[in-house]
């Protein structure tokens, strides 16, 4: 894998991001880019349990950009690690997803500086807390053309760690509107109590509801898929019809319409 380490300026620190570039006899006009968030960017590029987009978007001739989410690997500070550290540091006053969105535009930033990703087909993957933060860079960034979502945290007031946090301007249907032309993926299991069903097919819905209203009559951009999966994060299948979600639409000119089932 080449990889590329560098780091951008935030607004509040020097953030440590890597750029995965596919081989030379891959790479073209039509290269896309993906940011991959797997909590920490060691997970997203390098664990193969995780990985797996990363793979395939750089055999797919596109690269690959990541950095730890706030509070996660070398990010973490005195509010404590993960979830925790996220939850601590918003009753601080300190807002890790806004800090993400400032993130994702100095990364971003960065990569378009290198001519990576000027041909539009930029997209975002991530699962559980990761998924939420990319569907709110997508709204804050209109770079961010398509988001694959796997299990997202779409309601934080469900979560137990936010439990002491006022967290109901968080609830992610507040973007709809700036999220209505995205291309937008979503994947709930059937019986996740960890993130809530339910506040994810609501926001799927709303996210159907806008895309009428806003895009051209017969066309949506958008996926929602509740499966038969017990527990937090559904079986690898759905996160491989994720993945290839966002390599078709790479694959396709800009504004056309990805459609995949996993039984094609």
């Amino acid at each position: 894998m080449n990889l590329t380490d560098f780091t951008v300026d935030t607004g509040s620190e020097k953030l440590g991001c890597t750029l995965a570039s596919p081989e030379k006899k891959l790479r073209s006009e039509a290269s896309g880019l993906l940011l991959h968030i797997g909590g920490s960017r060691q997970v997203a590029l390098h664990d193969p349990a995780q990985n797996h987009p990363t793979v395939l978007f750089l055999e797919a001739g596109h690269y690959v950009l990541s950095f730890d989410l706030p509070h996660h690997g070398g990010r973490v500070q005195q509010y404590g690690e993960k979830l925790v550290g996220m939850s601590q540091a918003l009753i601080a006053g300190d807002d890790p997803f806004e800090q993400f969105v400032s993130d994702g535009i100095a990364a971003l930033d960065w990569c378009l500086n290198k001519d990576i990703g000027t041909n539009g087909k930029i997209v975002a993957y991530g699962i559980s807390r990761a998924g939420y933060c990319c569907l709110r860079l997508a709204a804050a960034d209109a770079r961010v053309r398509a988001v694959a979502a796997v299990s997202p945290v779409t309601d934080w007031a469900i979560l137990t760690e936010f439990s002491q946090c006022n967290t109901r301007h968080l609830r992610i249907e507040r973007w709809v509107d700036q999220l209505a032309d995205k291309a937008v993926y979503l994947c709930i299991g059937s019986q996740d109590d960890r993130v809530g069903v339910a506040p994810c097919v609501h926001l799927g819905m709303r996210l159907f509801e806008k895309q009428q209203q806003a895009l051209p009559e017969a066309i949506l951009f958008n996926q929602l898929h509740v499966v038969d999966f017990a527990g937090h994060s559904p079986a690898m299948v759905w996160r491989l019809d994720a993945t290839h979600y966002l390599l078709q639409f790479c694959e396709k000119l800009p504004g056309d319409v990805p459609s995949r089932s996993p039984c094609e």
